[in-house]
């Protein structure tokens, strides 16, 4: 019996270094974030404005509320932790306008539902196996949809831009963080148009920031 235990204790040795050895050039290997990810995320989108002169809609210039937006992202890797992205993101709010003097509340002119759908590259940097902070770039479409009698909704195109960062919980599950803005052309020469030119900035910019989780597979 003895000499069993002997004999089991000699393998156990050098399997345990060989262990060690193993784990060690684990964590000295760089992190490589080879995974397709399913983020879906919720967040606040703020800003924007629809101006007089890109639309027959309203005859002022009205705000876009600021209100929740939810939505989900599918990232393909590509090489070196840079990833294809694929994303929608869907806002339901109302357009206010009125309200010109100080502490004057707006009014309400209608709810309005913004939508996009946008694809880009997610690209990383200072990437440690704690945590993933990237840059977004991405361009698309953006569905504009006034739900206001008479209007019909319009698809425009649109781009992004955004900074985030990524925590996993464990190896396929994490928490994700980001600030993205949007931009969406507005200049219409066709119908809807009432001065028929272009005015300089009179596109619509909004932000968001998004908290989501993301999936591993």
């Amino acid at each position: 019996m003895r000499k069993l235990l002997f004999v089991f204790a000699l393998l156990l040795i050098p399997a345990s270094l060989f262990a060690q050895d193993w784990r060690r050039g684990y964590r000295n290997r760089p992190y490589a974030d080879n995974f397709f990810e399913l983020s879906p995320f919720v967040g606040y989108r703020y800003g924007g404005t629809i101006y007089a002169d890109q639309t027959a809609l309203f005859n002022q210039d009205v705000a876009v509320n600021s209100a929740a937006n939810f939505g989900v992202n599918f990232a393909i890797p590509v090489s070196n932790g840079w990833k294809v992205e694929l994303m929608v993101d869907r806002q339901n709010t109302q357009f206010s306008g009125g309200g010109n003097g100080l502490f004057t509340p707006n009014n309400s002119l209608g709810n309005f539902d913004i939508t996009y759908f946008q694809g880009g590259l997610q690209i990383p940097f200072a990437v440690t196996r704690s945590a993933t902070p990237y840059f977004a770039v991405s361009a698309g479409v953006a569905n504009l949809d006034p739900r206001v009698s008479g209007a019909t909704s319009s698809t425009r195109f649109a781009a992004s831009a955004g900074i985030g960062v990524k925590v996993p919980i464990n190896r396929n599950v994490g928490i994700k963080i980001e600030e993205r803005g949007f931009f969406t052309a507005l200049s219409n020469y066709g119908d809807n148009c009432r001065s028929c030119y272009y005015t300089y900035n009179h596109d619509l910019y909004q932000g968001e920031t998004n908290f989501g989780v993301f999936f591993r597979f």
